[in-house]
């Protein structure tokens, strides 16, 4: 009986907690992104650039669940170090062809003729991580400046009855698969407000915004998030946000001018244990 009244007590007592306190916190949830993802292709026998898009042309699902992990390790109520991983993979069913086109991955050239069947592929692995200063600390509030980087991973896959088109112009049909990968790193900047409203409720606002170009890679990233964390104990919270979040990248040499939107807007629920 004692054992029972003095968990009851640690379960309902005020948690008495500061935003940024220091230790680690393990983070677990997910969110339904939204992709629209094309990779540049031309028109077989005129030339004529077009886009080719995973989701309407390759019916790969435009929403899907995409989970997400996060481990924050705060140094002292100043520093800040966090590791967030992002994953979304998706692949479609063998479907027909409706055009004729070629395209170019990685040195080989393939054609995909009006009426074949073809299967697609495409995964989205998005790793990031981010040092945080905490400009302002206080028992209900602090101000936290991070910089940081993404790295975007995107492997793609067409498979099916493709013709491999060589240089002497003989064309050889195959059931194979066409494999594309590109890995674009995004830094980025942000800030991050923290407002302890309650003795159990946290709530955070949160911004990360850059855009980048350099050699053959566009990006730019966009992440907005309204938080708010409910501490059942001192460890263990759940926590739901509203987020706005945007990743887009341009490849426009190597992988045949691939271009990927990863986007986000609406809730997102989370497990979170601090130790």
């Amino acid at each position: 009986m004692r054992f029972l009244l003095l968990l009851l007590w640690g379960v309902c007592s005020l948690i008495q907690a500061r935003p940024y306190d220091p230790g680690f916190a393990l983070k677990a949830g997910g969110f339904w992104a939204d992709v629209d993802s094309s990779f540049g292709a031309v028109i077989t026998g005129a030339g004529d650039p077009i886009r080719i898009d995973f989701e309407s042309d390759l019916a790969l699902e435009e929403s899907k669940f995409s989970p997400f992990f996060e481990l924050t390790y705060r140094f002292n109520e100043r520093h800040m170090l966090a590791l967030n991983y992002i994953t979304l993979h998706r692949n479609a069913e063998t479907v027909r062809s409706e055009k004729s086109y070629e395209f170019t991955w990685e040195g080989e050239t393939y054609r995909v003729n009006s009426g074949a069947f073809v299967n697609s592929q495409l995964d989205i692995d998005i790793y990031q991580i981010t040092y945080g200063y905490s400009f302002f600390q206080s028992d209900k509030y602090g101000v936290m400046g991070t910089v940081g980087a993404h790295v975007m991973d995107i492997d793609a896959r067409i498979g099916g009855q493709l013709e491999i088109v060589s240089d002497d112009g003989v064309n050889t049909i195959t059931e194979t698969n066409a494999i594309g990968k590109v890995t674009a790193p995004l830094p980025n900047v942000g800030l991050t407000l923290a407002w302890q409203a309650a003795d159990r409720l946290l709530l955070l606002a949160n911004a990360q915004y850059l855009r980048v170009s350099f050699d053959d890679y566009k990006g730019r990233l966009l992440d907005l998030r309204l938080q708010a964390s409910y501490y059942f104990t001192q460890k263990l919270a759940f926590a739901v946000a509203w987020q706005d979040y945007g990743v887009k990248v341009d490849e426009e040499r190597r992988f045949s001018n691939v271009d990927v939107k990863f986007n986000y807007r609406g809730p997102a629920v989370m497990l979170i244990y601090e130790f």
